[in-house]
């Protein structure tokens, strides 16, 4: 499985189409194969950001939140999506891996897009 987290100042962020980076990982079962960063190329060439992580390989994502369009494309590539998640990636990662990923209820999954 190949895992992508959006990542900006160290941190997961709160729009995964403006993060800075892409913490992906490589695991099979519980265990951490490959970490790698890759930088966001935002809504341009390799964009947007659901298509640039489609062509990644990726197909899980862990974030704080997103807007509805951009699940949907996630969706249709058979990518699935965990939201809710905050703080350090490295450790959003181990904690999904592990079953213990805390979520916070606070979080863009519906509502917002990409203007604001």
């Amino acid at each position: 499985m190949r895992i992508a987290i959006p990542v900006t100042d160290g941190q997961i962020a709160n729009h995964l189409g403006f993060c800075r980076s892409f913490l992906i990982a490589d695991v099979e079962g519980d265990k951490i194969l490959r970490e790698g960063v890759a930088e966001n190329p935002g809504h341009g060439p390799g964009g947007p950001p659901p298509i640039f992580l489609v062509n990644q390989g990726v197909n899980q994502v862990v974030a704080w939140g997103m807007p509805a369009h951009a699940r949907g494309l996630f969706e249709q590539y058979g990518i699935r999506v965990q939201l809710g998640a905050t703080g350090d990636p490295a450790k959003a990662l181990r904690d999904f891996l592990g079953g213990t990923l805390a979520l916070t209820a606070e979080r863009l999954d519906g509502g917002g897009g990409c203007a604001g």
